[in-house]
């Protein structure tokens, strides 16, 4: 038995050898995990690695597990994962957080679409109805936990998610959904796969999204709300000759919903999204080169239903990033690898509440990572980045100017690392021990917001809330220590992770504090700016077991998670906005239980209990609005899908989330409904 067992495992090596030189938009992920018998990912060292033998904790999620969940959207899939905070702070808008520290939005997570960054520089978030993709589209999810700068740079400060999506083939194919439930919920999306030629395929995605919001609290919101809406077409050719492959693709999308926006304020947005992006992989004799970028352009309306202060037609961004990047991959002997890699983007923004009529900066990036197998049982990674970033600005300046021009010029770099070994225990048995620091860059907003906002009578000054280009990048220190197995049929998993976070970036109070300046332009003039309040640390476990079951597959996970802070409003008369350690939940339990009923039916329920919490929200009262702590009680919840196939291609289903109306499942100020539809997928 223990030799078949090694002819196999050394088949597998040998099958990773081979594509060692590959990328992500050059791997048939599908035909990896079809013939290795598990997902195959390159978002930790960049090359095609076993799940199971990373050197990083990374999930992967399944185009058949997305497939069979009861859940909507992506951060509804992720919520169910270990280590993993979702809060749904109202039916559009939603914020993801790995260990600790979620916040409305995030800005320490990277989000990725097949490499695409579709993290939002402007505000540092993710619009999670704006990714461009549909759930049917859908190969594999990734997500990194723990730092990951040096792979990927600012903003993977505690984690990345990758999504990866379908790749045409050689047949055409046609994947569609059409769904419709309460809360005046329907959706529509059609995924299409034809081979241009031999060489050349082409793919089309389109998704249209209507639902109506949450019942809104009037102590909370005093508006009317929007109707949830998310619509995606996007397009892209790959093409394949001999060792190089090559990709072109676009899309356009929009999002409209309610948002609680960093101060806390419940208002209604508008997002529209355009994207242009290629890339090309080379392979050769001693490794591979890749070679990517793309073109993102962001307008967005915020307030458009005149919440925002001072600005009876809302607040309007337009955003552009350009990304240029390349890479190689070399071989230093049969398992071992180099990765280098340079990048350059620049990321500007306009709008009509900032300091200059541009503001803006340039990033130039070198990256190094090498993977290296000293003995058949241990794996060893490190990698390095250097990102060495220019602040600039340009055009008019608004009057009352509260900086000098000059602080505008500025420049500085961060070094962010990660460090890895793996330690195999047994034929199952794997001792993982990892940590890096990585870094959060202040966003664009972070730097440039200007409003100025009136005064009631008879004060003789006038407010400006600003942003600070002297703010500097947010650093989280990481460690976690982990071990897996498996036996008779049952796969476990334990891990301890510590994170440290300095410099945490909050919103200004927009009331006096220490930070208040008083300035003289000619007139006195209040200015409230955005600042670093101080570091907080995040440690806990998480336990995850699966298994298998004749039809039955089940999977369940517990993440004990708590925080200790040190931060500082200034002695603010509102509380800072910024504190994990009422924000996050210390408990977390997630189980699932599926059922596959051979030709015919299809059954997945999922367990949910969160503990209790505490949220902030800005309530409307009269005569100034307060930002308060709403309590959160903690919730089971219950999600289920059931599906029947009436023929191998088509499906009918009902799925439910929320089944057991928690209030608290959301983890918002805004209590959580129950969310039912019903609807039909098919496949040609």
């Amino acid at each position: 038995m223990h030799t078949v067992c090694t002819a196999i495992a050394t088949a597998v090596a040998g099958l990773l050898a081979s594509c060692v030189t590959a990328y992500a938009q050059a791997i048939d992920y599908s035909a990896l995990q079809d013939v290795i018998g598990e997902p195959v990912t390159t978002s930790v060292t960049g090359k095609p690695q076993r799940v199971s033998e990373l050197p990083g904790s990374m999930i992967v999620i399944t185009a058949e597990q997305i497939a069979r969940s009861p859940a909507r959207d992506v951060p509804s899939l992720l919520k169910t994962y270990a280590g993993i905070d979702v809060n749904r702070w109202t039916a559009g808008q939603s914020d993801v957080a790995v260990r600790g520290g979620v916040q409305t939005y995030n800005a320490r997570l990277l989000v990725l679409v097949d490499g695409r960054q579709v993290y939002l520089d402007h505000y540092g978030m993710t619009n999670w109805n704006l990714l461009g993709v549909a759930s049917e589209d859908i190969q594999q999810i990734e997500l990194l936990r723990g730092p990951a700068s040096a792979l990927y740079g600012f903003n993977a400060s505690t984690g990345v998610v990758n999504i990866i999506t379908r790749r045409p083939g050689d047949t055409t194919a046609l994947r569609t959904e059409a769904s419709a439930g309460n809360h005046g919920m329907n959706r529509v999306a059609a995924s299409l796969y034809v081979p241009v030629t031999d060489r050349v395929g082409a793919k089309v995605t389109a998704s249209r999204l209507r639902e109506d919001e949450r019942r809104v609290p009037a102590t909370i919101l005093d508006r009317p709300r929007f109707t949830v809406a998310a619509d995606h077409v996007a397009a892209a050719l790959d093409a394949a000759s001999g060792a190089t492959t090559a990709t072109l693709g676009g899309g356009y999308d929009l999002s409209r919903q309610v948002e609680f926006l960093p101060t806390q304020l419940l208002s209604n947005q508008l997002y529209r999204s355009y994207n242009l992006r290629a890339g090309m992989t080379h392979d050769t004799e001693w490794g591979g080169l890749a070679f990517s970028g793309f073109v993102d352009w962001l307008d967005a309306d915020y307030g458009t239903d005149g919440s925002i202060g001072g600005l009876a037609r809302g607040l309007t961004l337009s955003n552009r990033i350009m990304v240029g990047k390349a890479a190689g991959l070399y071989r230093l002997g049969a398992d071992d690898t180099l990765r280098l890699g340079f990048e350059f983007r620049n990321n500007h923004l306009a709008s009509n509440a900032q300091y200059a009529d541009i503001v803006g900066y340039n990033v130039a990036s070198a990256n190094a990572m090498v993977d290296l197998h000293p003995t058949g049982r241990m794996t060893t990674t490190a990698a390095v980045r250097l990102d060495q970033l220019w602040l600039y600005q340009s055009g008019a300046i608004a009057r009352p100017a509260v900086d000098d021009p000059a602080s505008y010029r500025q420049a500085f770099h961060r070094v962010s690392f990660n460090a890895a070994v793996l330690v195999r225990t047994g034929i199952e048995g794997q001792l993982r021990i990892n940590g890096g620091l990585g870094y959060q860059l202040p966003s664009l907003t972070n730097y440039a917001f200007r409003l100025e906002v009136a005064l009631p009578e008879p004060l003789p000054a006038s407010l400006i809330v600003a942003g600070s280009p002297n703010i500097r990048p947010t650093g989280t220190w990481s460690a976690e220590i982990g071990y897996s197995d498996r036996r008779g049929g049952i796969r476990g998993e334990a891990t301890a992770f510590y994170a440290h976070t300095n410099g945490a970036i909050a919103p200004p109070s927009e009331v006096p504090s220490e930070l208040t300046e008083v300035q003289f332009l000619p007139g006195p003039v209040i200015v409230e700016r955005y600042y670093a309040a101080g570091d907080y640390t995040t440690f806990g476990t998480e336990l995850t077991l699966s298994g298998r079951l004749a039809l039955l597959d089940w999977r369940a996970n517990y993440t004990w998670t708590t925080t200790r802070s040190d931060l500082d409003n200034r002695n603010a008369l509102s509380p800072i906005l910024v504190q994990p350690a009422l924000t996050t939940p210390t408990h977390k339990v997630n189980v699932q239980l599926g059922y596959d009923g051979g030709a015919r039916w299809l059954a997945t329920g999922i367990l949910r209990y969160t503990s209790a919490t505490q949220q902030f929200a800005l309530a409307p009262e009269v005569p100034l609005a307060v930002v308060k702590l709403f309590h959160v009680a903690d919730a089971i919840a219950l999600d289920a899908r059931l599906g029947f196939r009436l023929s191998r291609g088509i499906e009918v289903f009902v799925a439910g989330e929320n089944l057991t109306l928690a209030g608290g499942a959301a983890v918002s100020p805004i209590p959580a409904d129950r969310r039912v539809r019903g609807g039909l997928r098919a496949t040609f």
